[in-house]
């Protein structure tokens, strides 16, 4: 008889002795795919507000200075270079999805009764609403999005709207499962809707025009939305008397094409002495918030899966130690009837993949219903920086399922490993005369 079909064999008939083993492996199993479940989650939802919800797209292109990069709120690219992306664009149809232009703005905006500093960014409000699709394409908690409204209407973060008298009247939890708010314009009140915005143009000029509140929406992120304005940019490029831009975003329709896509633009600027680059939006400083967070998570995810790893590993041995000094006697008849110590050891290291393997399914029903659970109920709760509470869930990740097998399998199968080498090292009539 194989050794397969013995540690089947075995693993059923001693199903007592591995019971504990298997309980192990199965918690070990759903604390793994259940904690990073939870953890691939909440970083789909921030890459989300970043890449969808404040439309950094793939790539960020912003002027350069002798070769060399520069602080981003001194970028100014001028009509020329303008041009010269507008150029390189049509000509790469292939490689683009969707872009919007971008301009930094700051000021300070009045209501007549109260003043609050703004910072924030004025886009193509029309090629915006493209870098949002799918999950973002209404992107306003209340009032309606930009670009469904006239060129005069700003969106406010959260914080710098009560600052300037202006919230919203639905109270009831509005983001998505997927992220984004469901396309209902929902009641938006303010005390004075009208604002002034106040600027300094790069000439040193003082400008103001009139505006009105139009949405609350934001970048979702706790400390920015208190002075985050957004505003269409045509409108903004006559406030501040100039025609360039800060940046430019795009989303590629091949991510995989990254590279592809800043070699060849790279190229062209230079054979242009044209002076921009192109970079991954996680490379930019706007995004060191989200890098710094995914920074985070993955050392948490480490540590978190470690210690599971530990303990589900130690308990496991313990079971299979156990297990094995349970059946000396056992190991005794077979070596008594001339089977090798090495083939003695591998029976046992099979019985504990197979433990791995049931203790593994039950597992994973269990992790499985329990996610379905969890989407049925709707927990809700505050995601790190996140202002926005979102729906507790857990992600029904296939590849975590078979990595989490993988790993569990292993070392229920090296533990029974180590646990059996000791005693088929011991004497034939001391392992049969074992009580």
């Amino acid at each position: 008889m194989s050794s397969v079909k013995i540690g089947i064999k075995n693993t059923l008939n001693n199903w007592r002795h591995s019971i504990g083993a298997i309980l192990s492996v199965a918690v070990g199993f759903s604390a793994l795919t259940l904690f990073n479940g939870y953890i691939s989650v909440v970083e789909d939802l921030y890459e989300d507000n970043y890449a969808r919800r404040s439309m950094f797209g793939d790539v960020f292109i912003e002027q350069t200075k002798n070769g060399q990069a520069i602080d981003f709120e001194d970028s100014r690219i001028t009509m020329k270079e303008q041009e010269f992306m507008e150029s390189f664009f049509k000509k790469n149809p292939h490689l683009i999805d969707a872009r919007a232009r971008f301009l930094i703005i700051s000021g300070l905006a009045n209501n007549g009764k109260v003043s609050s500093i703004f910072w924030g960014f004025a886009y193509d409000v029309k090629d915006g609403l493209k870098l949002r699709e799918p999950s973002w394409q209404w992107n306003s908690k209340a009032g309606k999005p930009l670009d469904q409204q006239e060129d005069d209407a700003v969106m406010l973060g959260q914080d710098i709207a009560e600052t300037l008298g202006c919230v919203s009247l639905s109270k009831e939890r509005i983001l998505t499962q997927v992220g984004g708010y469901p396309p209902i314009e929902r009641p938006l009140s303010c005390e004075r809707n009208k604002l002034q915005l106040s600027v300094t143009t790069d000439a040193g000029q003082v400008n103001a025009t009139q505006v009105r509140v139009g949405a609350l929406g934001g970048v979702g992120l706790r400390g920015i939305d208190s002075w985050y304005l957004m505003m269409p940019l045509e409108r903004a490029q006559k406030l501040f008397d100039t025609q360039t831009i800060s940046h430019v975003r795009l989303r590629l329709k091949d991510p995989s094409q990254f590279d592809t896509f800043v070699d060849q633009f790279h190229r062209e600027a230079r054979n242009q002495q044209i002076e921009l680059r192109a970079i991954d939006w996680r490379d930019h400083i706007l995004a060191r918030v989200y890098k710094r967070t995914m920074s985070l998570f993955k050392v948490f995810r480490n540590l978190v899966t470690a210690v599971i790893l530990t303990i589900s590993g130690m308990s496991v041995l313990n079971s299979m130690v156990k297990s094995v000094n349970e059946r000396r006697r056992e190991i005794g008849t077979l070596r008594s009837l001339g089977f090798f110590q090495r083939k003695i050891t591998r029976i046992f290291a099979l019985e504990g993949l197979f433990i791995g393997i049931i203790g593994s399914c039950f597992g994973g029903i269990f992790s499985f219903f329990f996610s379905i659970l969890l989407k049925k109920f709707e927990f809700v709760y505050y995601a790190g920086f996140l202002t926005d509470p979102v729906l507790f869930v857990v992600g029904l990740v296939p590849h975590l399922y078979f990595l989490s097998l993988l790993f569990l399998c292993t070392i229920a199968s090296s533990t029974a490993y180590i646990a059996s080498y000791r005693a088929v090292k011991s004497p034939i009539p001391a392992l049969l005369t074992s009580v």
